[in-house]
């Protein structure tokens, strides 16, 4: 009995200290419990600031997403407005130009012979001035159809030889008369012709060349087309998956172009050298023009110049046309069905060099 008892002692204490370590651990899992608690109740609380400040943000960006859409409305509007008002009052301005083209073309033949030379020269003058004004209300109306949307390409299948020829011929008397050379040269590698505006295609070369002309007063002057491989923007989105890209390289030995101004004379009314005392005139409308006209046949133009050495523009172009990548640069261009009509019901202007294109120096 006693060694019964003594047995029934020892394990009653084991398990009361077996309880006691149970209890202490119990107690110790309690706290940790306990503090955990507390963090999640922290992190609840984070969390619940955090969604105030999700929320408060998620109002602060549908306000800034509201006014963007008001302002969008707005420069809309505007580019409507400038686009009706520029193509009505290059309308308007035309209709007397023409006249005063006319009259002054006819004072300075002087076909009855009555006026001084002095007097000839001054009509002279007066058309050429006239000349001049109308293709920069041309140049600004174009540039004004572009952004509106309301220029549309008419692809057709056009023969290398004959866009060669007719955009080079024009100028074979100005190479002669400056004493410049000039050399048009054709890759055999190319196929006989390709799919694109032609009116528009040569609107730009036209340019370009106008622009070599202009800026080269000694060596000569250079157009090659050849098959290409690279050398337009690596993320082109039409280039890059045409099945064959044309180049058309215009190079001359002009005064050439500053590396720091060679980005800036593709914008409109931009120039290398814009102080009243430089030596070529123009309001640099030709080159924002030809870059916008590329986009718009799935292009692009490159400029690779040297000051004093020449400069290098290479207008690249899907063989097939396959769409197109023009902007509204100005932040306000407009959807087709939406531009104004008074734009489109202007007759086009016939495809003529453009006397300004490239920056001053």
């Amino acid at each position: 009995i006693v060694l019964n008892s003594i047995e029934a002692t020892m394990q009653t204490e084991g398990f009361l200290k077996q309880s006691q370590q149970l209890a202490a651990e119990l107690q110790t899992q309690q706290r940790e419990l306990q503090q955990t608690n507390e963090q999640l109740e922290q992190k609840a609380q984070q969390l619940a600031e955090r969604n105030v400040e999700v929320e408060r943000k998620n109002q602060e960006i549908e306000q800034a997403r509201r006014a963007l859409e008001e302002k969008a409305a707005e420069l809309a509007l505007t580019s409507k407005y400038k686009s009706e008002f520029l193509a009505n009052m290059s309308h308007e301005l035309r209709t007397p130009l023409n006249s005063i083209l006319i009259l002054g073309q006819q004072l300075g033949d002087n076909p009855d012979g009555n006026l001084s030379p002095k007097q000839v020269e001054f009509a002279r003058t007066i058309h050429g001035a006239g000349t001049d004004l109308l293709n920069l209300i041309s140049d600004i109306l174009d540039l004004s159809k572009i952004e509106s949307g309301t220029v549309t390409v008419e692809a057709e299948e056009i023969f290398f030889s004959n866009l060669l020829d007719a955009v080079a011929r024009p100028f074979r008397h100005e190479a002669d008369s400056k004493q410049l050379g000039f050399e048009v040269t054709l890759d055999n590698t190319l196929g006989r012709s390709l799919t694109t505006d032609s009116k528009r295609l040569q609107q730009v070369l036209k340019n370009l060349l106008s622009n070599a002309f202009k800026f080269t007063a000694s060596g000569g002057v250079s157009m090659k087309v050849a098959r290409a491989e690279s050398g337009w923007s690596q993320q082109h989105p039409v280039l890059n998956q045409a099945a064959s890209v044309v180049a058309f390289e215009v190079s001359d030995s002009g005064i050439g172009i500053p590396v720091e101004k060679q980005k800036i004379i593709f914008e409109a009314f931009q120039q290398a050298d814009a102080s009243t005392s430089r030596k070529f005139g123009g309001t640099g409308l030709g080159l924002a023009i030809s870059r916008e006209l590329a986009s718009l046949l799935g292009g692009e133009i490159q400029l690779r110049s040297t000051p004093g050495v020449g400069s290098t523009f290479t207008l690249y172009l899907p063989v097939q046309y396959a769409g197109s990548t023009v902007t509204s640069r100005a932040g306000g261009g407009l959807p087709a069905a939406q531009a104004p009509s008074s734009a489109t019901l202007l007759p086009e202007r016939t495809i003529e060099v453009i006397p300004d294109d490239r920056a001053d120096l």
